[in-house]
């Protein structure tokens, strides 16, 4: 099983050179499934949502996408009353996808909040959903939302999204093998109770950090193996810059 993993699309703050060979090493990597955790636009306007999902259409493999904060409108009413309408009319009317496809079981929460813009939220009842949605058997359990659950090494003073605790142990105990986010814009991973949790930097927008660039993340499964492979924008083309191999063993998953 071949999955991409990207974020942070940022459309209208994107560099079509970026938009370009995304496009391109996206389909060069025959992927299964391209996972997005997240802001694929910059202000939630139609326009952008209509070039993220023409490029994620694009590349010819099935998609799945969860909001980002930034998929959320600066309009007060819209944002009060109707937070994911452009989101749910041009993206996805579920922005909380379940997908069961072959050996993949992938739950998706939306975190994003007109009240905790910044900071995200898996509440009480997303927590639950965790236990209920990710029971069942598979060869790869995904969860997937936008806000960081883990504090990456770049950024080792940014918040978690509000909840992270009892949303990891629902997913540690619903033995979730992978946990994506995005949010922080920078490439990194880490073992938390057992599972891989995977952060990716901002796929294809200028909004990079210092010392970072665009990436996007290739996860390879095959059975109690998960390779990790980033791929970063490097002088006009994607590259791979890291690769890590993680092993499935009784506790969990391990480098």
């Amino acid at each position: 099983m071949r999955l991409a993993h990207v974020t942070d699309l940022h459309f209208g703050a994107e560099d079509p050179a970026v938009v370009a060979g995304l496009r391109d090493d996206l389909a060069a990597r025959d992927v299964d499934r391209v996972l997005v955790s997240g802001d694929l636009t910059m202000r939630a306007r139609t326009g952008q949502f209509r070039a993220a999902t023409g490029l994620l259409r694009s590349i010819g493999r099935p998609w799945t996408a969860v909001p980002g904060n930034h998929d959320l409108p600066l309009d007060r009413p819209a944002r009060a009353f109707e937070p994911l309408g452009a989101y749910r009319r041009l993206v996805d009317p579920d922005p909380e996808p379940l997908v069961r496809d072959g050996g993949l079981l992938l739950l998706g929460l939306s975190t994003a909040r007109p009240y905790l813009w910044k900071g995200g939220l898996v509440d009480a009842a997303q927590v639950a959903r965790i236990g209920s949605a990710l029971a069942g058997p598979a060869d790869l359990k995904v969860l997937m939302l936008h806000h960081p659950v883990f504090r990456p090494a770049q950024r080792p003073d940014d918040a978690l999204v509000h909840g992270a605790g009892p949303a990891l142990r629902a997913a540690a105990a619903a033995k979730v093998d992978v946990i994506l986010c995005g949010h922080d814009h920078v490439a990194a991973q880490a073992g938390l109770g057992g599972m891989v949790a995977l952060m990716s930097g901002t796929a294809c927008s200028r909004r990079v950090r210092a010392g970072e660039s665009q990436s996007y993340t290739v996860l390879d499964a095959d059975g109690d193996t998960l390779r990790l492979t980033v791929r970063h924008w490097d002088d006009g083309t994607f590259r791979t810059r890291d690769e890590t191999a993680w092993r499935r063993t009784s506790d969990g998953w391990h480098t």
